[in-house]
């Protein structure tokens, strides 16, 4: 695709083009990375059928002017570019970062046979800015979606998490990252996606992820994430031991001691309340409030008894935990949806049962 009067910008060290291309041009040579959870390929949502369904209407409304400014964001890697004078040639295809939903509304009308198809197709034109990146799926893409999404129309937060989870693999596999607020919840989104990968797993298939649209799983991979944010954050302290940052291979042990740990604590669980996993709709034991305050009470666990080895600390906090939950004068029936502990999904709440779990409050509490 050769293309005239493109204008090159600059931004730090990014180089980007903008330029128009009619309908019919984007159509013929465009491509969308989706996102897939199992195959950790691509970074973007699946379209939504009713969004692009609605955008079409609008095109299609022969009673006004139709019109979609905002450009159109698309990557491209640097070998792939010519660009000499204000031509641009561009060998391959583009790659949509923004604008896919537009992009499937024109396409629906021309699937469906819609008269307006082929005026769209020969007359309308769209604006494009073309982003320069140095690898399929960069880092720079994934980035730009973000921040794109996060603002108005609003990505997915599982889906942003699974996202930037995936840019620090990438980044770990070059050299040691910096344990940040942001490095310890990547961590924590890399152990849940094991747990929502691995089919022996307890976990197989009851975890939503960022690219499932529709379905209605016990609980996301953003508030499973939030619920293990503490414990992983000790773990990789303990790990790197007082580094500042962490490589690939201590990335590696750190989600698997967490990844191990949190399969060991949910069969203690499952021992202590089987009602709640053979009717597990019916409770709140595996949604979100139920993870969150399992996860606090090991939590507390942890801090009660920290010695230098990570594996060992673990081993006595699991060995207090499961004390912990067969002392609890707590049974099934408070887990249900509907029971003692529903209203209680914030994080007061959550101490709150998390203390009753330890002995250190009373259910008849709630009750007031």
């Amino acid at each position: 695709m050769t293309i005239h009067n493109v204008i090159s910008v600059v931004q730090g060290s990014h180089t980007m083009y903008i330029f128009k291309l009619s309908t019919e041009q984007l159509l013929s040579d465009y491509t969308i990375s989706s996102y897939d959870s199992v195959q950790e390929t691509g970074y973007q949502r699946p379209p939504v059928e009713a969004h692009y369904k609605k955008i079409a209407r609008y095109l299609a409304d022969a009673d006004s002017e139709q019109i979609l400014p905002m450009s159109i964001i698309a990557a491209a890697t640097e070998k792939d570019i010519v660009y000499k004078g204000n031509t641009l040639t561009i060998h391959g295809r583009l790659r949509i970062v923004d604008g896919q939903h537009r992009i499937k509304a024109i396409e629906y009308l021309r699937d469906i046979g819609h008269p307006k198809y082929e005026e769209l197709a020969k007359q309308y034109e769209f604006p494009v800015i073309l982003l320069m990146a140095n690898e399929v799926d960069s880092a720079l893409e994934m980035d730009t979606f973000i921040n794109i999404n996060s603002k108005g129309k609003r990505v997915s937060i599982n889906l942003a998490k699974e996202l930037r989870e995936k840019k620090m693999q990438t980044a770990l596999g070059r050299q040691e990252v910096e344990l940040t607020k942001e490095t310890y919840e990547n961590l924590a989104t890399q152990v849940v996606k094991r747990l929502a990968h691995d089919k022996d797993s307890m976990w197989y298939g009851r975890i939503q992820m960022g690219d499932e649209l529709g379905q209605q799983k016990p609980v996301s991979i953003g508030t499973f994430a939030r619920s293990l944010k503490r414990i992983t954050t000790w773990v990789a302290d303990m790990v790197v031991k007082e580094k500042k940052t962490i490589s690939e291979e201590e990335a590696e042990i750190t989600t698997d001691l967490i990844r191990n740990t949190v399969e060991d604590l949910w069969r203690i669980v499952e021992e202590r309340w089987p009602e709640c996993f053979d009717e597990p709709k019916q409770y709140n034991l595996q949604r979100g409030l139920g993870v969150s305050v399992i996860h606090r009470l090991f939590d507390s666990c942890i801090r009660e008894r920290e010695l230098s080895d990570p594996e060992e600390t673990l081993e006595h906090a699991q060995e207090a935990f499961e004390k912990y939950l067969w002392n609890a004068d707590v049974e099934a029936e408070e887990w249900m949806v509907g029971g003692t502990f529903t209203g209680y999904s914030s994080e007061q709440g959550y101490s709150i049962i998390a203390n009753i779990l330890r002995g250190e409050g009373e259910l008849s509490e709630l009750d007031d």
